[in-house]
């Protein structure tokens, strides 16, 4: 058929053209993201202070730069700030707009109902930028409770076995494979290295204060045990935990330096930098931040990585404690307080902090050029990159009333180092944190 001198097809062909051009012209006026939808905003923002704070305040300066949005930002060490959330957010302060957190507050905050849900922000492309690229995030380590998104993870770092190569070279020691094996290895390298009676090298050291329930954490999943079952029940008494808890406290008491009761995180690490321990397990990132470091570590050089050996056949895994941000569910200024947020989480930002040695969530800054050109420890990259795929996420007890709990169940691990009755202690504490969990979880 003819509609004067065009084909039926020549006149689709036309249509289709003219339709063609249209959606294009469209589609390259669309403008851009709007950055400066909330200009002229003040929020606040509470951080934790570490050795990555200048890199936040330079890219909190470019946000403000951006956006128009001024940011007046907070920065404290970790346990201060878990001090003064509890009291701002319990106050339901509205003058409160993003905070940072960590996995193991997450239960507890969200419990509360003090953390604003993301996922409306997320999949609403008016409020967050195409770049921002959500699914970059690896799957495993995303803020999620009940199936919504109630953070964004900045970072993670897996928890791992760091030994002195020099030392298991000099005495023949293969990486353990097994509690077994880690045992022999720190009787072995428990050393008097000039002859006076006196150890010089510990062949063990780890956590014992307070804080000892962070690395305790992988003597029990990787012998099978877990904090809660599947019905969030208490099984923190049953036989493989008991264990756990005893072989923790035997590495200690046997092969690791006097005191322990006062060593936490600075001691384990002063200690193994200064060439005074053989082995530990630690987060990764003091790997970056000091034992590499020549300014801070005699062993520079000579500390290898590997994966913490299982207790039971087949059960090693790596644990994942993550660092996570929020924005506060009393706030008034929630959508120019997401703005900060994937701005600060943006992949620009995320790459500049991993080329500095954090051991960021996005998949991208991983395979980024830039980063594998300056990666320094492929040994421990490999272990990391396991980790995100497969590791276990959280390293303490996963309930609202944690910081409870985390007392009486350090004092529970502590038992072990004593050489006590870890089975009575374990039953007792069971029932304590029964009655916290009936007393904080709705």
């Amino acid at each position: 058929m003819k509609s004067g001198n065009i084909t039926k097809s020549v006149f689709i062909a036309l249509v289709a053209g003219v339709l063609f051009l249209s959606f294009s012209i469209t589609a390259l006026a669309a403008p851009d993201f709007n950055w400066r939808k909330y200009e002229g905003t003040t929020i606040r923002v509470l951080a934790g202070k570490s050795a990555y704070t200048p890199i936040a305040q330079k890219h909190t300066k470019d946000f403000e730069k951006l956006t128009g949005i001024r940011v007046i930002a907070e920065y404290y060490p970790s346990a201060q700030l878990r001090r003064k959330l509890l009291m701002e957010l319990g106050a339901k302060n509205k003058d409160l707009d993003v905070f940072g957190g960590m996995m193991k507050t997450n239960f507890q905050y969200h419990n509360a109902g003090w953390l604003e849900t993301l996922d409306k922000y997320i999949k609403d492309p008016s409020l967050t930028s195409p770049d921002f690229d959500y699914e970059d995030y690896y799957p495993r380590v995303r803020s999620v409770i009940n199936g919504q998104t109630i953070g964004i993870t900045g970072s993670c770092n897996p928890q791992v076995l760091m030994y002195r190569k020099d030392l298991f070279e000099k005495y023949n020691i293969k990486v353990p494979a097994n509690w077994e094996e880690l045992e022999a290895a720190a009787k072995k390298l428990t050393l008097d290295t000039n002859g006076d009676g006196k150890t010089d090298i510990y062949g063990w050291i780890a956590r014992m204060n307070q804080e000892n329930t962070a690395p305790f954490a992988n003597f029990i999943y990787s012998n099978g045990a877990r904090y809660l079952d599947e019905n969030r029940k208490p099984v923190f008494n049953s036989p493989e935990f008991v264990e756990g808890v005893k072989f923790y406290g035997r590495l200690m008491r046997n092969y690791g330096p006097p005191g322990g009761a006062t060593i936490g995180w600075k001691e384990v690490i002063g200690a193994f930098a200064q060439g005074r321990a053989a082995m530990t397990v630690e987060i990764s990132i003091f790997a970056y931040l000091v034992l590499e470091n020549p300014k801070s570590s005699k062993v520079a050089g000579k500390v290898g990585y590997a994966l913490f050996p299982p207790g039971k056949p087949g059960m090693q895994i790596t644990m994942m404690p993550c660092n996570t941000q929020h924005i506060n569910n009393y706030s008034q200024k929630k959508e120019a307080a997401w703005y900060y947020l994937q701005y600060m989480n943006s992949k620009k930002v995320a790459l500049d902090y991993k080329l500095k040695g954090a051991v960021v969530a996005r998949r991208s800054t991983w395979q980024d050029p830039k980063w594998k050109a300056a990666d320094r420890f492929p040994e421990l990259t490999k272990i990391m990159l396991n980790a995100f795929d497969n590791g276990l996420v959280g390293f303490e007890i996963p309930i609202a009333g944690f910081v409870e709990a985390r007392k009486h169940l350090s004092q529970l691990v502590f038992t072990g180092y004593e050489d006590g009755d870890v089975q009575k202690v374990a039953d007792e504490t069971v029932k304590v944190v029964e009655e916290i969990m009936k007393r904080t979880e709705k």
